[in-house]
């Protein structure tokens, strides 16, 4: 089932052209990393993807919607299914573990138990702990744990693993697979950790100058003669 649609995407700031003709699909349960170098147009393809920014020509389906055809309230509907969890990740500083994932599951009115993210996510030793008081990693599963209590058909990561040491960076990789294998959802992630993006996604797309050069399987790339997916990203963006 395809989760997203989207062809020949254009979005301008002024004269500046930033995406410029994407086509791009999802397919329920699949991870995809977007890659590319600063400036260009991941931040503004997936703040389309999250319905935040209109955009110029081209179409963008959601969950089999086409998203300018949308009213409000319908969009309001549609975004029930997204989930984003950004960098660098902020909540009320006084709130426990526990009562922020209390406060989030009233907010998305989820039937998802409290106990059960807690045991699914390891939080029983931080659950009475302050947000403010957890390390950056614990910090970034706790945002991943609140994004799975809307049960998303789709959820997108900003630069998920940014600062984090090789142990959390695997722990939160655990966290985002198997609760993605178990849910169906669809991730959509930027990061720089090309590693990351060998080991853990289906497919990628590289992004460059607004246009998507490449959108492939990670055996797709690599059966081209790269040795990894890093060796493909230094061979098509000039640094």
């Amino acid at each position: 089932m395809e989760i997203i649609q989207v062809s020949n995407l254009q979005k301008a700031y002024g004269e500046n052209q930033v995406l410029r003709g994407i086509d791009f699909k999802a397919q329920a349960g699949e991870i995809i990393g977007v890659i590319g170098k600063n400036g260009a147009g991941k931040s503004t393809f997936l703040e389309i993807l999250m319905t935040l920014k209109p955009y110029d020509n081209g179409n963008v389906l959601l969950f089999n919607k086409e998203l300018t055809d949308l009213s409000t309230g319908q969009l309001e509907d549609t975004r029930k299914d997204i989930s984003v969890v950004l960098q660098p990740t902020h909540f009320y500083k006084t709130l426990k573990v526990v009562e922020l994932l209390k406060l989030f599951k009233a907010y998305y009115n989820s039937q998802v138990p409290i106990e059960q993210i807690i045991t699914d996510f390891n939080l029983q030793p931080h659950r009475k702990k302050y947000f403010d008081k957890l390390s950056g990693g614990w910090k970034q599963i706790v945002s991943l744990a609140i994004a799975f209590l809307s049960e998303p058909k789709m959820l997108i990561l900003d630069e998920p693993t940014t600062g984090l040491d090789p142990h959390m960076r695997n722990l939160l990789w655990t966290y985002i697979t198997e609760y993605n294998k178990r849910t169906g959802g669809t991730v959509i992630l930027t990061t720089h950790n090309m590693d990351e993006v060998e080991l853990y996604c289906n497919k990628v797309m590289l992004l460059n100058e607004g246009i998507n050069e490449v959108f492939d399987t990670i055996e797709g790339i690599l059966s081209t003669g790269y040795k990894s997916i890093n060796d493909f990203y230094l061979s098509k963006v000039s640094i």
